[in-house]
């Protein structure tokens, strides 16, 4: 939802809470600095009690921050175990920590600053800080702060619980490979969290963006969802990741076009994206934007009910457009220092009907099945090993819908055609990491992550095609059985450590790792034809069809290799300014293995490619007040050529009209970026906002096959028009996003608005015409409302888009996709803490309306006739229940 960096969110009874920290971590975030999940224990139990050897006491602008730091002055990383108020005073008790201040176990101050009139601490226990700090009866009301905190504790008695208790702060791991408040991180980063998924009934990759402006997911008629685009760039310039772990590249070659939805969204705990490049944390492929999910731990779900060592969650979903259901099952369980977690998923479904024209909607069953099982096992109090075992299995059956039996016929054209397409899609992942994690440890190493893991996908195309071809007068039946398969297998590892010191009076905390990787990509395409005579009796059958002598390939076996060294260093110069340097290294080779299938592409001819990037970054996070903070970036990407960019070994000598070939190209170069950001986040009692200003240059655009000359020897006395994948353009996008709630009343609870909407302008600088991958103008609106002690929710949520701006030397009477204004209305209701239904009508007004994403392939050629199957469904009704024991 279009919610600000930074808001304070009222959350349901199975929300993770967190809180800020000007030194860049927080004090029980959602994920620690490298943890895949979080450790349930207090902090007391998990590691040795830290001393406090120093208070300090410093006015703000709107009261008192309190910093405690150790020895060697380094400010303690706090966990507020209770947050209390006890008539005019407030009682704060941080445990994992003692008073050993030269004056002894106790700090007293008086009248420290107006509205203040007492402030003390005491060591309560052996293991445990108590802080409290009186009101005096001045006004203004001040509020207080916990150095590494920022959240506003108000010393007002009116004040509701809620507020006592701290509001929660969104963290964010993938900006800075560290725990840090969304909104003071210098990169523009959306978090979608599970409570997220679950109240606005996503099921699939697309609605998971559903109200991101600048953001969204092209779709394939025939492969289905295919990539991420953010800010006018998407398919292989956009990083996806899966707990660490590259999600294979989008491929495609003549019409298949295999996308990246590989990845089943009931097993994720929360959703990253960080818009605009981030190589200098995650190298190659992240020139546009890095998008990352993180999959559910044993943790997250035990923590739901405290005190219990098994916990189950059971969940299903129903749409009524296209008749799909999705049915998913999770346990986890606690047995000493063991976790575990095993998970199910099964969703089914079939084609979306639209508002109008459905005798044109394809036909298509989908069925889809994943599974996920992890044990953690914790080795000391700072120490952990963890297994994750994944399989994805995916089914997709489409038929053709009759509006292309006549859609080519002529002389040697077809007819009659009817085609089918069984797309059987898997992934299988297994990965084992160590984790240490010691935040307040007296060594230079404080954190450790190291991840092995392998990663197996492959898809297997089995298409049918059965028309009649013309041709001098007589018609004669074909049928053709086209398979073909993709495989992507990775193997890979990763250490990312961490370090915390000081220099003088500066806090540094340095992240740095190494990420290597090798890639084995490979594609088979094999057929049969079948001819019959005049008559329908079968004459021959063959492997020549058309150009291709099956079984081919089209690109050789390659082999990628991947290696990156990256460090940034968070350095907070004093607790409004924090500056975020950081560079990284890669290097990346391929490898190619030249067999006899391969050669059977007439002249084909393949080249190994090696080559490297440096990839700097630059950010700035200035507090101009507890509420509002200024960031800023300068960020380096780039994003190496692919195995089939650089090699592919297609020739057609056959046709009689048009005779082509394509040549590899060894000399290609990485496309690379320069991004500039500003932003502006906010967060105040009742208004929150988040406004990011964005300029982009992008250098080297990889063209696929573009025209490379003719060649007049291969076929004596008629043209071979020859092409190639090159470097061919310069581009930039430049914008802006914004995005905001207002809430009427101070309560958690009451109305609010809510509004995000994003432009991006993208410029061709080589043809100075519009880039077209660019998405329209996004605005999304809102008016929400939450019950009190959040019984239940709704949100009225309406999205419009404008018409895309588009090359003015475009054919005449091209199609030119319009705006459009769609309304959603959702809710939720918690039967009990633990049993939660959710209800959704999207599309209220059934208005048919085209996504730009979809119908972009369609824009330099007159409208089709079959224009509604690309529309998106009409009115549909969602419903979901998610039960927690």
């Amino acid at each position: 939802m279009p919610v600000a960096s930074g808001d304070a969110k009222t959350i349901g009874p199975h929300e993770i809470t967190a809180s800020e920290t000007d030194q860049s971590l927080a004090f029980n975030p959602p994920v620690t600095a490298l943890q895949e999940g979080v450790d349930p224990r207090p902090m007391a139990e998990r590691q040795g009690v830290v001393q406090v050897t120093q208070v300090q006491l410093d006015s703000t602008e709107t009261g008192l921050n309190i910093t405690l730091a150790t020895a060697d002055g380094t400010p303690l990383q706090i966990e507020i175990a209770r947050f209390s108020k006890d008539g005019n005073a407030l009682v704060a008790e941080i445990p994992n920590a003692v008073l050993a201040l030269p004056e002894g176990n106790t700090f007293q101050r008086t009248d420290p600053i107006p509205g203040i009139a007492l402030v003390k601490l005491l060591s309560l226990n052996a293991t445990t800080i108590q802080i409290r700090v009186v009101r005096s009866e001045t006004a203004p009301v001040p509020t207080v702060t916990l150095s590494n905190s920022g959240i506003l504790y108000s010393l007002d008695p009116e004040t509701d619980d809620q507020t006592a208790e701290g509001e929660e702060e969104e963290i964010t791991v993938t900006g800075t490979r560290t725990p840090r408040p969304t909104r003071l991180t210098p990169a523009s980063i959306s978090v979608i969290d599970e409570r997220e998924i679950d109240e606005f009934l996503v099921r699939d990759l697309r609605d998971v963006f559903r109200y991101e402006p600048n953001i969204s997911v092209g779709n394939d008629r025939r492969y289905g969802l295919q990539d991420i685009n953010i800010r006018g760039l998407g398919g292989n310039r956009v990083l996806i990741l899966n707990d660490g772990i590259r999600v294979p590249n989008q491929f495609q070659f003549g019409t298949p076009s295999l996308g990246r939805d590989y990845v089943d969204l009931e097993t994720l705990q929360r959703i990253e994206v960080v818009r605009g490049p981030a190589s200098a944390l995650y190298g190659s492929d992240a020139l546009g934007g890095v998008v990352s999910f993180r999959t559910i731990d044993p943790g997250d779900l035990l923590n739901r009910i405290p005190g219990q060592s098994v916990v189950t969650s059971l969940s299903a979903n129903v749409e009524t457009v296209d008749r799909s259901s999705v049915f998913t099952g999770i346990v986890a369980f606690r047995e000493g220092d063991l976790e575990g977690l095993l998970g199910y998923t099964r969703r089914d479904g079939s084609e979306a009907r639209v508002p109008t024209g459905n005798e044109f909607v394809d036909a298509r069953s989908n069925a889809r099945n994943n599974g996920l099982g992890k044990l953690i096992y914790r080795l000391n109090d700072t120490s952990k090993i963890g297994f994750t075992a994944e399989f994805f299995r995916n089914e997709d059956d489409f038929t053709v819908a009759p509006i292309t039996a006549a859609s080519l016929i002529g002389p040697t054209g077809f007819r009659g055609q009817n085609e089918t397409l069984e797309n059987n899609t898997s992934r299988d992942r297994f990965s084992l990491f160590y984790l240490f994690d010691d935040p307040n440890g007296s060594s230079f190493l404080n954190a450790a992550r190291i991840q092995v893991y392998y990663q197996n996908a492959e898809v297997n195309e089995v298409r049918t095609q059965d028309f009649v071809r013309t041709g001098a007068g007589v018609d004669r039946r074909r049928l053709r059985n086209l398979q073909n398969t993709f495989l992507d297998r990775t193997v890979g590892a990763e250490v990312q450590l961490q370090s915390r010191f000081n220099l003088d009076t500066v806090v540094n905390q340095l992240t740095y790792g190494v990420d290597i990787s090798s890639t084995r990509n490979e594609r088979v395409r094999n057929g049969l034809e079948s001819r019959f005579n005049a008559a329908g009796l079968p004459i021959l059958t063959t492997n020549v069809i058309g150009a291709d002598n099956f079984p081919v390939k089209d690109f050789p076996d390659s082999d990628t290799f991947r290696l990156g060294l990256y460090i940034q260093d968070e350095i907070a110069l004093d607790n409004t300014l924090t500056l975020i340097p950081g560079v990284r290294f890669d290097v990346y080779q391929l490898s190619t293995q030249i067999d006899a299938l391969y050669l059977r592409n007439p002249g084909a001819t393949a080249a190994n490619f090696s080559d490297s990037a440096l990839s700097p970054n630059l950010g700035v996070v200035w507090r101009a007040t507890p509420e509002l903070a200024i960031v800023g970036r300068y960020a380096r990407g780039f994003r190496a050529p692919l195995y089939n960019e650089i090699n592919s070994g297609f020739t057609n000598l056959t046709s009689p009209t048009f005779r082509y070939k394509t040549l590899s190209n060894p000399n290609l170069r990485p496309e690379t970026s320069d991004t500039f950001e500003v932003g502006v986040r906010g967060a105040y009692p009742q208004f929150n906002f988040s406004l990011t200003g964005f300029y982009n240059s992008y250098d080297n655009f990889i063209e696929a096959f573009a025209p490379a000359g003719i060649d007049l020897t291969l076929v004596p006395g008629f043209p071979v028009n020859l092409f190639q994948t090159q470097n061919v353009a310069r581009a930039r996008t430049y914008g802006f996003e914004l995005s905001g709630e207002y809430r009427f009343s101070p309560q958690a609870d009451g109305f609010s608005l809510i509004a995000g909407l994003g432009l991006t302008v993208g410029d061709n600088l080589t043809t100075n015409q519009p880039l077209e991958s660019v998405d329209p103008f996004k605005a999304v609106v809102g008016f929400r409302y939450r019950a009190p002690e959040n019984l239940w929710g709704a949100d009225l949520i309406a999205t419009f888009a404008a018409q895309p701006r588009l090359r003015d030397n475009r054919p005449l009477g091209s199609y030119t996709p319009q705006g459009y204004t769609v309304v959603d209305l959702i809710g939720y209701y918690n039967i009990t803490p633990l049993i939660t239904l959710n209800l959704g009508v999207f599309n209220l007004l059934n208005d048919q309306y085209f996504l730009y994403s979809d119908v972009r392939p369609l824009i330099n050629s007159p409208t089709p006739a079959d224009i509604a199957r690309f529309a998106q469904p009409g009115i549909s009704l969602r419903a979901g229940i998610t039960w927690r024991f």
